[in-house]
């Protein structure tokens, strides 16, 4: 299954380009096992999109990004997303 996964940032926190190295290094290894599609900055936040046999597995593949355990991720949304045209397809 396919989800979208919506991150909302602490835009308030001095540490965030402290933290997102890490966070980018994770979201590579993500990349490099094929749980991570795309992933990107959005607005106050990010948009990642996930490879995942459940909502909770996606979860838990978020649950352990350092931008998320450092608390700077605020909010995340994550839906099911059916892909009608792309390469996920």
């Amino acid at each position: 299954m396919i989800y979208a996964a919506l991150y909302t940032y602490d835009q308030s926190r001095d540490d965030i380009h402290e933290v997102r190295p890490a966070h980018r290094e994770y979201l590579k290894g993500l990349l490099d096992g094929g749980q991570l599609l795309a992933s990107g900055p959005r607005g106050d936040g990010a948009l990642l999109i996930l490879s995942a046999d459940t909502v909770d597995d996606a979860h838990e593949l978020l649950a352990k990004d350092p931008m998320v355990t450092a608390g700077i991720v605020t909010h995340t949304d994550v839906e099911e997303w059916t892909v009608i045209y792309g390469p996920w397809s």
